[in-house]
């Protein structure tokens, strides 16, 4: 990765302006298809289980290939793995606006997936590793540039879907896309990143009981997160009969209640001698969060759908932040071991994504939400795996 580089042209404000731009745009993958669905089931007639398979198709691509970007990431440098990585998002978005029917749409929703796996961990180490001792910090505002990213997303794709067809947001996302990474390899040309072979740090942070026990300890929330943001456009649209501009702005406040959240709780865990608390108290608040959008009235939906994206921010903030202080995973490894976690965390989101649709089908959103709520808490019991292990961060040379 790029912790140590013959050649580094840009300071680490450039480099942080870098990767915050192409980050904010890499998160359109996530949101347009969730900005598509009432779009998909009003013209395409997609039921909720053909909705959630397409949904889920995303998620597992993204999850199922974490793990070997991360390996890529340690072997090939961090800075080829983003290329990588925004590349196929720019193939894959155009390619799904181009799809004629839902079993095209799955495979370049997949492909889309493989490149968000690609771009992810690799961009928050080099994110992770600017500045001396803020990696908490500095993760929460990487952090906080996806829920940017994701509330203009909603926002604005949701009623350009209504309003231009469901091509529409595939077209956007794939554009950006491709402006993102001219920007990116405009930056950091003339970066050389640090290779290695050596497979003996890959073996030990895919076993790190640390590594596993934060990927586990916020299984739950991830379930809950990645159900209430896909389907949170429907519910507005389809069930509580909300015009698309108004249920892009509801679902879209999950996205901006996690610009405050990630950067916050990150920078106060900074100071803290064990992040674990920082992970637990967030995750049974944001699965209170997700049980509140059980009730239909205007001002609990808003403060349900705010409270969640500030929550699942700050969990997940400092969830990433833990392998960074671990002196044996150290900054070559961090992509690996963040990736192993993400890899879970999405593959569990997909499988409960198409296991929410039938619920939806069989007993409504109502008693589905209330269901999820209870969901996040389950898993926290792992955390006592994790035991806390700071270190101190170097600043990237250049």
């Amino acid at each position: 990765m790029l912790s140590r580089c013959t050649k580094f042209p840009s300071s680490p404000t450039r480099l942080l302006a870098s990767i915050t731009f192409s980050r904010i745009i890499y998160t359109f993958c996530w949101f347009d298809a969730a900005a598509t669905s009432p779009a998909l089931v009003a013209h395409q007639h997609y039921n909720y289980t053909e909705l959630g398979e397409l949904l889920s198709a995303f998620m597992v691509g993204s999850g199922a290939l974490q793990v070997p970007a991360g390996i890529y990431s340690a072997r090939r440098g961090a800075s080829r793995a983003v290329t990588l990585g925004l590349g196929l998002i720019a193939v894959g978005s155009l390619a799904s606006a181009l799809s004629p029917n839902i079993l095209n749409q799955v495979i370049t929703r997949f492909i889309t997936g493989v490149g968000a796996a690609f771009y992810f961990a690799p961009a928050m180490v080099v994110v992770s590793n600017l500045y001396k001792g803020r990696s908490g910090l500095m993760i929460g505002i990487y952090n906080a540039a996806f829920n940017l990213g994701g509330g203009i997303t909603l926002f604005t794709m949701t009623p350009a879907a209504a309003a231009w067809g469901w091509r529409a947001p595939y077209l956007i996302t794939g554009v950006s896309t491709l402006v993102a990474l001219a920007q990116y390899q405009a930056v950091f040309r003339g970066v050389v990143d640090e290779k290695s072979s050596d497979t003996s740090g890959i073996v030990n942070t895919i076993s790190s009981k640390i590594v596993w026990g934060v990927a586990l300890s916020i299984l739950g929330l991830s379930v809950v997160y990645y159900i209430a943001s896909q389907f949170i456009v429907d519910y507005a649209s389809n069930t509580l009969g909300l015009p698309a501009t108004t249920a892009g702005l509801l679902s879209s406040l999950i996205l901006f209640g996690g610009l405050v959240g990630g950067p916050l709780i990150g920078s106060i865990s900074d100071r803290s001698p064990d992040r674990r608390i920082y992970v637990a108290i967030p995750t049974l608040l944001a699965g209170l969060s997700v049980a509140l959008l059980s009730y239909t009235d205007q001002y609990s939906l808003v403060l349900a759908t705010i409270t969640l994206g500030f929550f699942d921010s700050a969990a997940y903030t400092i969830a990433y932040a833990i392998p960074t202080d671990v002196e044996r995973i150290g900054k070559r490894y961090a992509p690996l071991a963040i990736g192993l976690i993400n890899s879970v965390s999405i593959l569990c989101g997909a499988v409960g994504i198409v296991l929410f649709g039938y619920s939806v089908t069989l007993m409504g959103y109502r008693v589905s939400w209330l269901v999820s709520g209870a969901v996040a808490a389950l898993f926290l019991p792992f955390l006592k795996m994790v035991k806390t292990e700071r270190r101190k961060t170097n600043a990237y040379p250049g």
